[in-house]
């Protein structure tokens, strides 16, 4: 199971922050598809670099909609002082700089069956990210089951085949 997705023709950040075109195809695989509108949390800590430059290329990159199957990702900058209960989010995205909070993102989460997505590997290996995506030396998705099955997020079978459950 700890094989790479393929991505060919898929664009790759120039950054080190997330590449959204995965992560939107990730957001494609998730069960019951997704229909329509699918509003996305982009949490951030403002002050933070690091974290409002990932907020600035997640927003770059999603544009006014990004297509994910039958859905289209709309996104929304949620500072995490004032995240609340992610509460008419399907999705969020979970900046880089924001470990401190990861534990209470993933609480948040849970509690309204929101995915997580970060492109920090730490998130997902800590069970507080569902969804890890990694783009260097090569792409990797990696799903934690712990998070998922908390949040009450389902993907498909072929999906998981292709990706690093951990």
């Amino acid at each position: 199971m700890a094989c790479a997705l393929a991505v060919s023709g898929w664009a790759t950040p120039t950054s080190a922050g997330l590449n959204v075109p995965i992560a939107a195809r990730v957001v494609s695989f998730t069960l019951p598809a997704r229909a329509g509108a699918v509003p996305a949390a982009i949490l951030f800590a403002p002050g933070n670099e690091a974290s409002e430059a990932e907020a600035d290329a997640i927003e770059r990159s999603t544009g006014s909609g990004i297509s994910a199957g039958r859905g289209t990702i709309r996104t929304r900058r949620v500072p995490i002082g004032s995240m609340g209960t992610l509460t008419g989010y399907q999705v969020a995205f979970v900046t880089t700089g924001l470990r401190g909070e990861q534990d209470n993102i993933s609480a948040v989460a849970a509690r309204s069956s929101v995915l997580t997505i970060s492109s920090d590997p730490a998130c997902v290996q800590a069970g507080h990210c569902v969804v890890g995506i990694a783009t260097s030396p090569k792409v990797q998705i990696t799903v934690s089951r712990a998070a998922a099955r908390a949040a009450n997020i389902r993907f498909g079978s072929a999906f998981l085949m292709l990706v690093k459950e951990i």
